[in-house]
């Protein structure tokens, strides 16, 4: 009996145990899922007008300027007489003028844009597997299946879709199948109830593809990634605005050029709030964006240096690296009356706290490792004291109404003499940003008769349609020898009957697809998964494609072709310089990261996807196909 009844008290306990087990399997996954994405994209470069509005007040239009932090929910809208362009670290895509997009999603594993208007060039660099880049128009859906070049446009009416694969490979999306684009091919799809209209060789370039060439060239051309990942979003602008030296303490250091005496870090620039990540920094330098969102500051030399840490493939994005001091009783004598708040930049081996609601361990880790931070020692709050509070004028500080509507910092700094700096306590929360009149400086105000957002566009088709389509099995386009596709929508042929289609393939998941605008929509909290494998595709080459008609019973998918086709060039640009603002001093040699041998050519080297590319490989070594 007594047996018996120590039995069934042990399992009554594990039963009770169980609860709490799973309750903190749970919370750890849900920690996981509570860290924000790490990559943010840029705006990089631009001429006219860009304008940016939330998707939540899609109506509010404001301008923006160089290094606008560009992340999911927002939409823009570029000028006529406009172009611009977002780095997001895997690539780049470029907007011409009177183009209006929607941000759909943007982490660390997805991009997707909704076209609603406009032309489009997406330089896809790096898509590691489980990654995916997405382009919703608002009559079909693409899917940019591999690092590559290419441009789609939609018609003002939005009922045309043309995508022209320049390298690479694409899916397009219509009514009841999908459509495998390869380099060389264009394809126009016509109609709310989407058809292939036209299959075409794409070899015509214009002015637009001029400009994409000459900016690819600045990222091709960069020295930087011998010290940072080309992953991080503004290293292209390193090489041209300072130099690398090496420092034992720090490893490679970057120095900007012809920098103010009085310039300190964070100083020039303004704040905005930046939905979950909260205060964000801005900085008005054209090389202003890696430097504030990666890595630490050192004042080395009498002069400020920036330190990029330890390689990683994929450096997280940071809303600013500083620490933040005073608050309300603080400073009031020397800020007239008001209290001041002030920050100075991190400096090695400090550990950035996060400001949102919680960052798991892997998040914690992502954020301080490469910068000499003991991960494993966390600690509640900041440290009492900062490096850089010591380097005379490294604390900026601003009245608290400066740090609302993207006030401009440099001209509301007050100085603050060493003795009430010495005095400031660090901040464990970060103060709010004040809502009120956005001004952005150096860029132009909004103008009149905005266009309607692209988020505020419904899908001429249902989200279940073509996630059903998706799914389908992949027939190839057929090219019409000969016909060229013209440098701008304006000239779409008119659509023909749509052929027959081959029936649907069974038990296909369909993948996940995102409807633009879609109420309650938020960015989706995420961290790289390594462990997604990509679908399997067809490693075989046959002869160029032929015109030939589709057969209406089922067939299987034909092996992917490659039109015989000219390669693509554009005429080059002129060379962009930026006169010297000061002589440029040679740097002391920075030995190259150290990393592993490359691996010998595998025999499938020829095959029509390759080696998979990471972020360690520099883009000239990359095969252009």
């Amino acid at each position: 009996m007594h047996a018996v009844l120590s039995a069934s008290t042990f399992c009554a306990a594990a039963a009770g145990l169980l609860p709490l087990v799973l309750a903190g399997i749970a919370s750890v996954a849900d920690a996981q899922n509570d860290d924000l994405p790490g990559r943010v994209g840029r705006l990089a470069d631009f001429a006219g007008q860009v304008l940016s509005s939330s998707q939540d007040r899609p109506d509010e239009w404001e301008p923006i300027g160089i290094n606008y932090p560009i992340t999911s929910g927002l939409n823009l809208w570029v000028s006529s007489d406009g172009r611009a362009e977002i780095d997001y670290g895997g690539g780049q895509f470029r907007l011409a003028g009177n183009t209006n997009v929607h941000i759909a999603r943007l982490d660390d594993r997805e991009v997707t844009l909704f076209v609603a208007q406009g032309s489009v060039i997406v330089r896809v660099r790096v898509q590691d597997p489980g990654e995916t880049t997405r382009i919703d128009t608002p009559n079909t859906q693409l899917a940019l299946l591999r690092p590559g070049l290419y441009r789609v446009e939609v018609a003002s009416d939005r009922q045309s879709t043309t995508l022209i694969v320049r390298e690479g490979e694409g899916n397009v999306a219509v009514s009841s199948e999908v459509r495998q684009v390869l380099a060389g091919q264009a394809v126009i799809v016509s109609g709310s109830d989407p058809a292939i209209s036209d299959v075409r060789y794409a070899q015509s370039a214009d002015g637009f593809d001029t400009w994409s060439a000459s900016r690819d060239r600045r990222y091709e051309g960069t020295r930087a990634t011998a010290y940072v990942s080309r992953q991080m979003v503004g290293a292209s602008d390193l090489d041209r605005y300072g130099a690398w030296q090496s420092v034992p303490e720090y490893g490679a250091v970057w120095f900007p050029y012809a920098a103010a005496p009085n310039w300190a870090p964070y100083s020039d620039g303004y704040w905005i709030e930046m939905g979950g990540w909260g205060p964000t920094w801005v900085d008005s330098a054209p090389w202003g964006y890696a430097p504030f969102h990666y890595g630490r500051w050192a004042f080395i030399g009498g002069r400020w240096g920036w330190c990029p840490g330890g390689y990683v493939a994929r450096p997280v994005w940071a809303p600013a690296l500083v620490a933040w001091y005073g608050g309300a009783g603080w400073g009031v004598g020397v800020g007239g009356g008001r209290p001041l708040y002030g920050w100075v930049p991190l400096g090695w081996r400090e550990p950035y706290y996060p400001g949102w609601r919680r960052c798991s361990a892997n998040c914690w880790a992502r954020y301080n490792r490469p910068y000499g931070v003991n991960v494993n020692e966390r600690a509640s709050g900041p440290a009492a004291r900062h490096v850089n509070l010591t380097v005379p004028g490294a604390l900026s500080a601003v009245p608290a109404s400066s740090l609302a509507g993207r006030t401009p910092v440099r001209s509301n700094l007050v100085s603050v003499p060493s003795e009430v700096a010495s005095s400031a306590a660090p901040m464990r929360t970060i103060p709010p940003m004040r809502t009120g009149e956005r001004q952005v400086p150096n860029a132009p105000s909004a103008a009149p008769n905005m266009p309607r957002a692209a988020s505020t566009y419904a899908r001429a088709h249902s989200t279940d349609s073509t996630s059903s389509t998706m799914s389908r099995p992949v027939t190839p386009a057929r090219a019409t020898p000969g016909a060229t596709v013209p440098a701008t929508s304006s000239t779409l042929s008119p659509p023909v009957q749509r052929q027959a289609i081959p029936s649907p393939a069974q038990g296909q998941r369909a993948p996940e697809t995102v409807t633009p605008g879609a109420p309650g929509y938020a960015p989706r909290r995420t961290s790289p998964s390594p462990n997604e494998v990509p679908l399997q595709r067809s490693q075989g080459r046959s002869a160029p494609p032929q015109a030939q008609s589709v057969s209406p019973s089922p067939v299987p998918p034909a092996p992917r072709s490659v039109p015989p086709t000219a390669p693509y060039s554009v005429p080059p640009a002129a060379p962009y310089s930026v006169p010297p603002s000061a002589p440029r001093v040679a740097p002391q040699p920075v030995a190259p990261v150290p990393s592993a041998p490359a691996p010998a050519p595998s025999s499938n080297a020829s095959s029509p996807r390759g080696g998979e590319r990471t972020g360690a490989v520099p883009p000239s070594a990359e095969p252009r196909r």
